[in-house]
Formats: C-alpha cells, structure tokens, sequence
C-alpha cells in the first residue's frame, strides 16, 4: 500500500507541477495566427509612423532601447499586494524588452492566468480583445534566449516562457522567449533526495553551488538552462504564495481573475 501511494504521488508531482511554463493563448479568440493577421493589417496603417518590433531587427531594437533605458526595478501591483523585482544586468535584451513593454502599459489589466500552487505562478497576458491590438502595435516578435546557467530557477526567480510556433510548421517548434508571458517561482526548499529525482527524471546534473541554493529557499531546477530567468523578487514573495494558493479550474487558471499591472522604479 505505501508503494503504491508513492509511485502515485510521484506522478503527480512530476507530471501536473512540473510541467514547462510555455506560452499559450487564453482563447480560441486569441489565436497566434489571429494576432499574425492583425498585426498586418495594423501594420498598413502605422508602419509609416512607428517602426514596428519583428525578428528582424527585434535584438538591435532592444539593445539601442537598452542603452538608452538603463532602470533595472519593477514593481507587479496586484489586489494581493506588490512584487518588487530587480531585473539582471546579464540578460539586457529581456530586461529592455520588459522595460519597453511595462512603459507602455501593455501589462496593465493583464491577468496571472496559469497559477500551481508549490511550482510557479505565471501571467502577462489577458483574454481581452485589445490585448490583440495592443501586440499588433508593438509587433510580431520573439526575445532570442539569454540562457545563463548563473541565472537559475530559484524561489522568486522571474523567467519568459517560450513562444511556441506551431501555426507556421505543426513540425518545428521555435523555442525563443516570448515578449510578454512570464513566470515567477514559487516554490519552497528542496530536499537532496528530491533533487537526485529531478536529476534522474529529466536526465540533468545540479551542481552543488545550485543544490546549496535550491535546498535553502527552494526553486524548480528541472528548468534550469531551458529558459531565461532575467531577474529576481526583492520583496513581495508573500504575495506570490498568496497568489499560488488560489482555486484554479483544470487548466490551472484561476477561478476569480488576478489583474496585474507593472511601473517602472528606477
């Protein structure tokens, strides 16, 4: 009876709190291809006054952005209370990129849409039509990855989710970050045996200098060097827990929405 209940707990704990914070739309509505389409026909209309994010010119865009953009604070204000985080030096381009974003309000009435409770909490997107035209004036874009094995998946830890493609090729999967889906770590302190079934789980090592880490204030180190954490929570982490406790349906959404809104600090 005891094995039967770990093997059964063990799976779930690897398959539903585990699983990759990926980006995805809220609703049918909200469809990458829609977004695509729009995106050209605003484009039509103020491409001639506003030169529009792409994968083109998305990285020299951002880095004359950063230069020019140098606040590396950020407060998330929610009804639970607020986040304050510093984003990292060592990741310019998503630091810029979510500068440039919170500066023009586009995370303002977004929700934190995907919450699991002892694993992350993710947000920056909405179900709303004008968020559509909101990515359509800013461009069609994707943030190249600014993996650093420095930057890891520690509790409070704040990462993009990758923006999965499939409307171009079913078969090919680009995994370069999304402009605007993040997710922060939630959960607590690690055990040695649990990470030695991480390791063995998804066919990693965690060094040591990590696992120190990982074993005092938590984090999910199965994600490590998959996606790109460009900053940290300096205060707030009690309102990420508050956030992760709240009653989801079963795709993970919350029942009651959680609105967002994000001001630059210094």
């Amino acid at each position: 009876m005891k094995y039967t209940f770990f093997f059964s707990s063990l799976f779930f704990l690897f398959s539903c709190q585990n699983k990759p914070p990926n980006s995805y739309y809220l609703n049918k509505s909200n469809s990458q291809f829609k977004i695509d389409t729009i995106t050209k026909k605003v484009n039509k209309k103020v491409l001639k006054k506003t030169n529009l994010l792409t994968n083109q010119n998305v990285k020299q865009r951002l880095i004359d952005f950063g230069t020019k953009n140098k606040e590396e604070k950020i407060l998330i204000r929610t009804k639970f209370g607020d986040i304050k985080i510093r984003l990292y030096k060592n990741t310019p381009l998503h630091r810029a990129n979510f500068i440039l974003l919170a500066k023009r309000n586009f995370f303002d009435s977004t929700i934190f849409y995907r919450v699991i409770r002892n694993f992350m909490i993710q947000g920056g997107n909405s179900d709303k039509n004008n968020m559509l035209q909101k990515m359509a004036k800013i461009g069609l874009y994707r943030v190249p990855p600014e993996i650093n094995p420095k930057n890891i998946h520690k509790r409070g830890a704040i990462a993009m989710a990758v923006q999965e493609q499939y409307y171009k090729d079913p078969d090919k999967i680009n995994l370069s970050s999304s402009p605007y889906n993040f997710y922060i770590i939630q959960k607590g302190p690690l055990t040695n045996s649990y990470m030695d079934k991480i390791e063995i789980k998804y066919n990693i090592t965690i060094p040591e200098s990590n696992r120190k880490i990982y074993r005092k204030i938590g984090g999910s180190p199965h994600l490590d060097n998959e996606y790109t954490v460009f900053g940290e929570v300096i205060s707030g982490l009690s309102v990420v827990d508050k956030i992760s406790k709240q009653i989801t349906n079963g795709k993970n959404r919350p029942l009651k929405n959680i609105y967002l809104s994000i001001e630059v600090l210094d």
